[in-house]
């Protein structure tokens, strides 16, 4: 049976009314995340050898990273938080490795009703957009759970998380520091206690720095001009001023189809940290 995932250009009227709507759960929002999230390199460029042809598969990319960083440094991943999960393509390939459970977070709800229901149906089907008018018809499917860790989704505000389930083995922020009201508060809540992030547990930071005063006050973000301390920098500082080592470090780049002939770049600067 085939799953017709509650999202999006089901009409002309919607399709119009969201690329007004500047919003991550807007439906035009949601199936440009559907297909960075679990679209093949074939489904995103009609031209194999585009020029952005590399930027693609950052959530299996992402999640490579991180379990690389865990095997190297000796470190069990039994439960993982993923927050900000948006449609959950990172939180599946977690599961991967990750040895019982994954628990995705996102303050859509419209997002994580997307993402419960292609972990329980195992996939479905949901419109793109080509140029002008028109719409493509895409299908998604994600691995069996056989031999994966269990996947949940929540509805949840990265920077109030619920401990729930925690202490986690490891936490990932994919796309959050610089989309939360209060970014030094939300690392706060992984290196003031240990009630979301076990001592020896790791902790994930990838983030484009697109500040923008829509989510934050300025005064809030992490740098300083006036010092000359990048967003980088003072990330670094905040947390190994509070007992993390860095454990990697990398660039990550990642492609958002728009549609046929027009793509949003983003090149996320990944940091991997241990807890002391």
């Amino acid at each position: 049976m085939t799953i017709h995932l509650p999202v999006l250009l089901e009409s002309n009227e919607l399709f119009s009314r969201d690329i007004a709507a500047d919003t991550y759960d807007g439906s035009r929002e949601i199936s440009r995340y559907l297909l960075m999230h679990y679209g093949t390199a074939t489904d995103v460029f009609d031209d194999p050898g585009h020029p952005l042809a590399a930027a693609h598969g950052f959530p299996l990319r992402l999640s490579r990273v991180l379990e690389s960083a865990a095997r190297r440094n000796g470190l069990l991943v039994a439960r993982m938080l993923d927050a900000g999960c948006n449609v959950g393509g990172v939180t599946h390939e977690l599961s991967g490795w990750v040895e019982q459970l994954v628990v995705g977070v996102d303050l859509s709800e419209r997002a994580v009703e997307i993402a419960r229901t292609i972990a329980v149906s195992g996939g479905g089907t949901y419109s793109i957009a080509e140029l002008g008018p028109f719409t493509r018809e895409m299908e998604l499917r994600v691995p069996a759970v056989e031999s994966r860790a269990a996947v949940r989704f929540e509805v949840g505000d990265a920077g109030a998380l619920e401990t729930g389930d925690g202490p986690y083995d490891a936490v990932l922020l994919s796309n959050v520091l610089d989309r939360v009201g209060d970014p030094a508060a939300c690392l706060g809540q992984f290196t003031d206690d240990d009630s979301l992030l076990r001592p020896g547990g790791m902790l994930a930071v990838a983030c484009p720095w697109s500040w923008l005063p829509e989510y934050s006050d300025s005064r809030r973000w992490l740098g300083s001009p006036d010092e000359h301390v990048n967003s980088e920098r003072a990330l670094k500082s905040l947390l190994s001023g509070r007992g993390f080592a860095l454990a990697d470090e990398v660039n990550l780049d990642g492609v958002l189809r728009q549609n046929a002939r027009e793509y949003d770049y983003f090149d996320a600067h990944v940091t991997v940290w241990i807890k002391n």
